[in-house]
């Protein structure tokens, strides 16, 4: 069973929050992609970071894509995914103001779905990191959480090559804190801050 929750690694997503959105939002579509989604809590973690940042306006042009190598024949993280529906358990960790102002009660007891501003600009598609084909370019942020660690040794820095590539320059990949760049991807991506799984694609490569 795939893993995930709302807001973990806080700290990525406040370097999200004060890095990110202020350099992506000048950008006319802004692109995002979650490889490794499972049931979607990160992707709509990361909608609320730059739903609070961006005007009305701006928040249109957010479009999050969502992925993940979904190998049930049913399509349970597309299905929660579109429908942004969760319980209050699992909603733990959305701090109350966020709650409130994203999240909406349903006719079904303790289950809440997320509000259209947020379900509209996620969008779910399959897709297996191991086949080293992207599903689209000209990303300003690559989030890949708790997933590169359970790929072959030999796929990780050829996978984050994968994301240098399709990254804008000067764009940034956000890894969990338990991942580190590869070896091989150093001259790919600066880091933000030590410490923090955060990193900038080098201004100036081709």
């Amino acid at each position: 069973m795939a893993y995930t929750s709302f807001f973990r690694d806080a700290d990525v997503l406040d370097a999200i929050g004060a890095l990110v959105v202020p350099w992506a939002s000048a950008q006319r579509e802004i692109k995002v992609w979650d490889a490794g989604c499972a049931t979607g809590e990160e992707a709509y973690s990361l909608a609320m970071v730059f739903a609070e940042r961006l005007d009305p306006f701006t928040i249109r042009n957010l479009r999050i894509l969502a992925t993940d190598r979904e190998e049930s024949a049913f399509p349970q993280f597309e299905d929660r995914i579109n429908q942004g529906r969760y319980r209050s358990l699992e909603l733990m960790w959305v701090p109350e103001a966020l709650r409130s102002t994203y999240f909406q009660a349903t006719e079904e007891p303790g289950v809440f779905e997320a509000v259209s501003t947020l379900r509209d600009c996620i969008r779910y598609q399959r897709h297996d990191l191991l086949t080293l084909v992207p599903p689209e370019e000209g990303f300003a942020l690559v989030v890949c959480k708790n997933v590169l660690m359970h790929c072959p040794l030999e796929m990780q820095a050829p996978i984050v090559s994968m994301f240098h590539g399709v990254l804008r320059p000067g764009g940034y990949l956000a890894f969990d804190g338990f991942q580190s760049l590869p070896e091989a991807n150093t001259g790919q991506f600066e880091p933000v801050e030590p410490g923090l799984p955060l990193f900038r694609r080098r201004v100036g490569d081709p």
